[in-house]
């Protein structure tokens, strides 16, 4: 995600650096997932690693947790649905930075998987595309600072939404060229703003995806 701001016109690049979806033929980039210069999510640096696991489990380890009840009641299932959806956002910021990151070579396989809906893969893949052509990429990342949960619907086929206002930070998000130039971001331009999201589950044991996306410049948060 390069400039972490959204503007009408530039939100083709976000969720990272290019953060997001539908405004405009680019404002999937808005979101700074969809915005270059506000993507998030960014990829491990030089000498980053994930600390090695062991082959064995040590004589003194204590034995791992038994796995929570699955929720049966209508109150526990909706609490599980809107963590659930939560969750996923987080998700859909991180890997939009992750490709993003990694010039949007792979945003097809990468971020698919994340929308449920034509008006968002669509004008977003376009601006995504685009930016690979170009040699576009980003470093850091957009943070989900917050999210709050605007409505639930439940339905008994599996297929539940949940609406959610989010906040969401772009200020570590930088955008480049393909000289590896910083674009800098529009004077003015907010780096931490609301989104409004619906997040629908796609029927049963299938994820969460992304069916709306609308960024909220003019609020800060």
């Amino acid at each position: 995600m390069v400039s972490s701001a959204i503007t009408p016109k530039r939100t083709i690049a976000v969720l990272i650096g290019v953060a997001v979806i539908a405004v405009a033929a680019f404002a999937v980039v808005r979101s700074g997932v969809f915005e270059p210069e506000t993507v998030q999510g960014a990829i491990p640096g030089p000498g980053s690693s994930s600390p090695s696991a062991s082959a064995s489990a040590s004589p003194s380890a204590s034995p791992a947790p038994e796995p929570s009840a699955s929720p049966t009641t209508p109150e526990q299932i909706k609490a599980k649905n809107i963590a659930d959806a939560k969750a996923r956002l987080v998700k859909y910021y991180e890997t939009t930075a992750q490709v993003a990151n990694n010039g949007y070579t792979d945003w097809a396989d990468k971020l698919l998987p994340f929308w449920g809906n034509p008006d968002i893969w669509g004008p977003t893949g376009d601006a995504f595309e685009q930016l690979a052509t170009e040699g576009r990429y980003t470093t850091g990342s957009a943070e989900v600072v917050k999210s709050e949960v605007t409505d639930y619907k439940p339905n008994d086929n599996g297929f539940e939404s949940v609406s959610l206002e989010a906040c969401v930070d772009f200020s570590d998000v930088k955008n480049f060229d393909k000289g590896g130039n910083v674009i800098a971001r529009q004077a003015g331009a907010p780096s931490r703003y609301m989104f409004s999201y619906l997040i629908r589950h796609q029927g049963p044991d299938t994820a969460w995806t992304v069916n709306t996306e609308t960024p909220h410049p003019e609020k800060a948060c």
